[in-house]
């Protein structure tokens, strides 16, 4: 009768560190060759997946970190690389915007000083009357009229000469204006004397500045007629 093979199992259940002893020859164990009935099959995993089966991808991705949300924000411009992540950055205004109240004040100032100056131009002096010639013409025989012409020196400055003529028989017109306007030095004023009858009469016009300054100036001439 033949005996039966040893289980290789009994072999590895003698290996326990209990019940060796030094001199037991099994200490040292051979392992026969494999036996196909002692091979074990290991059950198919769970949920259907084939042995061998891979599978390829990115993955999941995950939720995004802080470091991803700071990346985010340097690169939008709303933190900056060195600062604290989780305040904004504080974007500078225009430049425009910093300076529009230097902008204003000067822009002030030069509109006063635009102004001032109208009004310095504005603000002229009076009219002065520096100085007045009377001129009387060659008076031919039977003369009926006689012009005599009165010159009015001014200072160059814009107004109004106030003035009335004289004559040698007693009479005199009434106050007479002459307009003198802007850098004017000059302006003429005539008398017309009218002469009727024979005779010799020696006659005298005068012309008399009565504003903005008395000046007076005279000129003789003589009528005749016979």
């Amino acid at each position: 009768m033949s005996t039966p093979p040893e289980d290789p199992r009994l072999r590895f259940a003698r290996t326990d560190q209990a019940a060796l002893r030094p001199d037991d020859p099994d200490l040292t164990v051979a392992l026969p060759p494999a036996d196909p009935a002692a091979t074990l099959h290991l059950p198919p995993p769970a949920g259907g997946a084939t042995e061998g089966e891979t599978r390829f991808g990115p993955g999941v991705p995950g939720a995004p970190g802080p470091a991803d949300d700071r990346a985010t924000g340097i690169w939008r411009g709303t933190l900056t690389p060195d600062g604290p992540s989780a305040l904004p950055v504080r974007r500078r205004r225009p430049w425009w915007r910093r300076e529009l109240p230097s902008l204003l004040a000067v822009v002030a100032v030069v509109v006063a000083v635009v102004l001032g100056m109208r009004s310095c131009t504005a603000v002229r002096s009076p009219l002065h009357v520096v100085a007045a010639t009377v001129t009387a013409p060659q008076v031919g025989r039977c003369a009926k009229t006689v012009l005599v012409t009165g010159v009015l020196r001014t200072d160059g400055n814009p107004g109004t000469v106030d003035y009335r003529w004289k004559r040698s028989d007693g009479t005199s017109s009434a106050v007479l204006h002459q307009e003198v306007g802007e850098n004017v030095r000059s302006s003429e004023v005539v008398l017309r004397w009218s002469f009727d009858g024979h005779g010799t009469l020696k006659a005298t016009a005068t012309l008399d500045v009565l504003s903005p300054d008395p000046v007076t100036a005279s000129a003789s001439f003589t009528y005749t007629c016979s």
